[in-house]
């Protein structure tokens, strides 16, 4: 249960992403402001909830641990965090070097 409200945030950004792709906007800013918002926020979440639980398990003395030897629940989360972390951080690049 932990790890999935840590991962929540995350479906709660991507669903702002999709909705502001989605819905046509009368002015272009407020949906530009939406898209830039969730994925900024995607990116600085993904980052900041990785690098707070990692802090957490190495003070608990899993610091040493290599991938393939945490638990799967573990593996997941971290695999998800730093998918959707770099993702997006691609995605981002190619849209300002094609802007």
């Amino acid at each position: 249960m932990k790890k999935f409200l840590i991962a929540s945030p995350t479906f709660v950004l991507l669903a702002l992403i999709m909705i502001s792709l989605a819905t046509p906007s009368p002015k272009p800013d407020l949906w530009n402001n939406l898209l830039v918002f969730a994925t900024v926020g995607l990116i600085g979440y993904s980052f900041v909830a990785t690098f707070i639980y990692g802090i957490a398990l190495s003070s608990q003395g899993h610091s040493n641990q290599k991938l393939a030897d945490m638990p799967l629940g573990r593996k997941l989360l971290f695999s998800y965090l730093l998918a959707v972390l770099v993702i997006t951080v691609a995605i981002v690049i190619f849209l300002m070097a094609h802007n």
